[in-house]
């Protein structure tokens, strides 16, 4: 008494359904537009790891500046209004704070989809958390930063990323956010 061709098929449809719709939403929560920009600066401003002083603080502005930029872009948002308008926002525990728009009193119908939750500040803890893996454990960074552990941490400097980004992406795809971020296509919620 197996199941009927159907029901395997909706089961099967059912699976891949969840699972292109949890790496879609894995792909929203990575911080990938930061992590790119990182890239691009750390070989010019670490001097390709053959760094001075200078270039060491100008690393920890770096990636200061871009970790605050990874938590902020985890609560980003967009809706459409009711004329199809798309408006970008940052959600706050009231709704969606928007910005860009001119009009500023515009709101979402369902305003309640758009308020921040305990879910937010995890999400958005585990992005920087993993963009501070990925950057510092970058061969620029490490030469540059600290260029006399590297030969000692070089099996960790290899492993950590991984096992990090596993973790994450686990839980990422286990708690789904609800945020669309300002770099995605726009859905009705």
């Amino acid at each position: 008494m197996g199941l009927s061709t159907s029901d395997k098929e909706t089961s099967a449809t059912k699976a891949v359904t969840y699972s292109l719709s949890s790496l879609s939403n894995l792909a929203k929560m990575l911080p990938t537009g930061v992590v790119f920009v990182f890239q691009i600066l750390s070989n010019v401003i670490s001097h390709n790891g053959d760094c001075g002083k200078g270039n060491k603080v100008l690393v920890g502005i770096c990636l200061g500046i871009l970790g605050i930029v990874c938590f902020v872009l985890s609560f980003s948002d967009t809706f459409t209004d009711s004329d199809g308008k798309v408006h970008y926002g940052i959600a706050t525990k009231s709704g969606i704070a928007t910005f860009g728009s001119g009009k500023s009193k515009v709101k979402p119908s369902n305003v309640s989809n758009y308020k921040l939750t305990l879910k937010d500040f995890l999400v958005a803890g585990l992005a920087v958390l993993l963009f501070a893996v990925v950057s510092l454990t970058d061969k620029n960074v490490v030469q540059c930063l600290y260029p006399s552990a590297q030969s000692r941490i070089n099996k960790w400097i290899q492993a950590l990323p991984v096992v990090v980004s596993a973790a994450t992406g686990a839980v990422f795809v286990l708690f789904p956010s609800n945020r669309q971020g300002i770099s995605h296509p726009v859905a009705t919620k």
